[in-house]
């Protein structure tokens, strides 16, 4: 599970966090025009209250003269005052009649009696006429919609009382969904076009942010992958990429791998160079060696003693100068390995056998388990001499008539060899050291008798060495029933 920091500097985290941004956006966007939709209609229904009471105010004067002037005078001052788009309808409640006993006067525009009768008729079964009795008795409230005698939608949003001697006037002023739907439609249609614009055109954007820069991060890999393993030739990382920000970058890898290449070519003459200067004074040290030798009497035991003193050690010193060139080689080798898919079963089957031989000259019986088929991106040379060198140490600590276990099978991290023996294992203390260069821990028991071994700690050292750089792991513990074991971990991919 990946932790708090590296999530937060995760590239596929924040692709997923802006994906989520952008999945959200609509809803957001539709929350806000909601919003801004129902506050255009509470703005929409306060003009028409403030426009419903100007119009009742100018109006007082025909209800007051309504008696004695003509009747078409009240309809005349309606269609003068009444703006276009809006239905005004004055209906009146003539004093000591009931309290829902209301006549219809004039509206605008002007609709016939029939019409109005049959709305009239409408509104007392929808109850209306109880509101507009309360109307009269000062409140002003009123948002109700119904369908008028034509079949169209229409909301009485507002009305005014207007008392005149004992009677009561009220204007009532109603809006046609069918007109008022369009204009809020048109300004939600463009805002919404507006929007959608917006967020088709971050989201193509982001997702060819997120193409481009996939591809990109796959072409490095595969650019990689090639200088890895040494596929084709003027490989450059400069020329694979394709965003200007990853030039310098690229330009970096490309200065890594030639450092890379030239160091490991520097590598190996300057051993042979430095092998053959050492090789030299002790080629003539050992020349010299013969004429003291003739020279020096039979009877002169000290003089015969340091001069066998001397040609071991020259002897000694040309196997190290040599032991130290093969050393440095393989070093420039695993510098910049050359990994190829390796049938390690194969290796391991055809190489075990001629490994047998020494062992049961020793009395050390060899035990292989070697699954079939396991491949794994390594360096022939390289598996040789880890397989070797694991051999020779558990050999070296396995006491005569024991043996040794060899075991190859594949895990959910790849290739995994084991190699166990039988010896006294490693003590606590030492077992974080044993990979380390010139590091050996062996009790006198594993010296073998009537011969020198001079273990110089190299041999768990080297396979460190190459497993590490061919990109897997080694590990060792003692086993639980006696004896020790070393763990090589391999990839089985590139």
């Amino acid at each position: 599970m990946l932790s708090l920091p590296r999530l937060l500097h995760s590239y596929l985290f924040k692709l997923i966090l802006l994906s989520l941004i952008l999945l959200s956006t609509p809803l957001i966007l539709y929350w806000q025009f909601k919003r801004e939709e129902a506050e255009q209609l509470r703005l929409l229904g306060n003009a028409v209250v403030q426009t419903n009471h100007v119009l009742a105010a100018m109006l007082r004067r025909r209800f007051e003269n309504f008696v004695s002037e003509p009747s078409a005078e009240m309809q005349d001052a309606l269609d003068r005052v009444a703006g276009s788009g809006t239905n005004v309808k004055i209906l009146m409640r003539p004093a000591g009649t009931g309290q829902n006993n209301f006549f219809y006067v004039a509206a605008a525009p002007s609709l016939p009696k029939n019409y109005l009768d049959a709305e009239r008729t409408e509104l007392v079964n929808a109850g209306i006429f109880d509101r507009l009795a309360s109307a009269c008795n000062g409140a002003t409230g009123l948002d109700y919609p119904f369908v008028n005698p034509a079949g169209k939608r229409e909301i009485l949003s507002a009305m005014t009382p207007v008392h005149v001697g004992g009677d009561c006037w009220i204007v009532i002023t109603s809006q046609n969904t069918d007109r008022l739907a369009p204009a809020l439609a048109s300004r939600r249609s463009a805002t919404m076009r507006s929007a959608t614009l917006v967020y088709l055109l971050s989201s193509v954007l982001v997702v060819w942010l997120v193409i481009h820069m996939s591809r990109n991060v796959q072409r490095f890999r595969a650019a990689a992958r090639r200088i890895r393993f040494r596929d084709g030739e003027s490989i450059s990382f400069r020329k694979t990429n394709t965003i200007p920000e990853l030039t310098g970058v690229a330009e970096d890898f490309d200065a890594l791998v030639d450092a890379l290449q030239s160091s490991q070519r520097r590598v190996q003459p300057a051993a042979e160079e430095i092998s053959h200067a050492l090789k030299t004074p002790l080629a003539v040290i050992s020349q010299s060696i013969e004429p003291l030798r003739r020279a020096v009497l039979p009877s002169d035991a000290s003089a015969i003693r340091s001069l066998q003193l001397i040609e071991r050690s020259v002897s000694r010193l040309d196997v190290m100068v040599s032991a130290h060139r093969d050393l440095e080689n393989v070093e420039a080798d695993l510098v910049y390995p050359v990994r190829r898919p390796l049938d390690l079963s194969r290796l391991l089957s055809n190489m075990l056998p001629a490994c047998e031989a020494p062992l049961t000259a020793r009395n050390i019986r060899l035990v292989t388990t070697i699954e079939a088929g396991i491949v794994a991106y390594v360096d022939e040379e390289a598996m040789e001499t880890v397989t070797e060198n694991l051999l020779e140490n558990a050999a070296s600590f396995t006491p005569e008539g024991g043996e040794i276990e060899v075991s190859l099978c594949l895990n959910s991290g790849g290739a995994c060899l084991s190699v166990r023996d039988q010896g006294p294992g490693v003590s606590p203390r030492h077992l974080p050291h044993i990979f380390e260069r010139t590091a050996s821990f062996r009790p006198p028991s594993t010296v073998q008798s009537g011969k020198e071994q001079a273990h110089q700690g190299l041999g768990l050292w080297i396979v460190r060495r190459n497993i590490e750089a061919l990109g897997g792991s080694v590990t060792a513990h003692n086993r639980s029933h006696g004896g020790f074991e070393v763990l090589v971990q391999l990839p089985s991919q590139s």
